[in-house]
């Protein structure tokens, strides 16, 4: 007989946590565009639009900078990696883990032409930040749309 007294919020958790992995796993058979590897996660992400360019900021702590490959197919600006556990499973027994590891991707559709030659991305501290200039709007000065 168990005589640990019942936390509701640890339950919750435990529930939440089921409700995520479901949901990661539906995501993943939906987003399993790179054959042979499941999506593990999908990174937070904030799209903000300046004047004269998208500027997005990912979420994407324990990741190595070197282990991040953006492209641009059209108007698809995608973001691949992997993040690997600092752990092996296999050989521990995990009591708690809420990060997910493995492959992840992010695809963001961008509204406007951009200059395609001139994306330039950063990374410190865990955030991965994207300049994307826009192509400057024809027949006026950018910034007026």
């Amino acid at each position: 007989m168990d005589l640990t007294p019942w936390n509701p919020w640890q339950e919750l958790e435990r529930v939440q946590g089921q409700v995520d992995d479901l949901l990661a796993s539906v995501l993943a058979k939906l987003r399993n565009v790179v054959p042979g590897k499941a999506i593990a996660f999908v990174p937070a992400t904030d799209i903000i639009e300046l004047a004269g360019e998208y500027r997005l900021y990912l979420s994407l702590p324990g990741i190595v900078e070197e282990d991040i490959d953006i492209t641009l197919e059209a108007d698809i600006l995608i973001v691949r990696g992997e993040r690997e556990a600092p752990y092996e499973s296999d050989q521990a027994m995990v009591h708690q883990a809420q990060w997910k590891y493995g492959y992840f991707e992010r695809r963001i559709h961008l509204p406007r032409p951009v200059e395609e030659d001139s994306i330039h991305a950063s990374y410190d501290a865990g955030v991965l930040t994207i300049r994307v200039p826009k192509v400057p709007a024809e027949g006026g000065k950018e910034g007026e749309s």
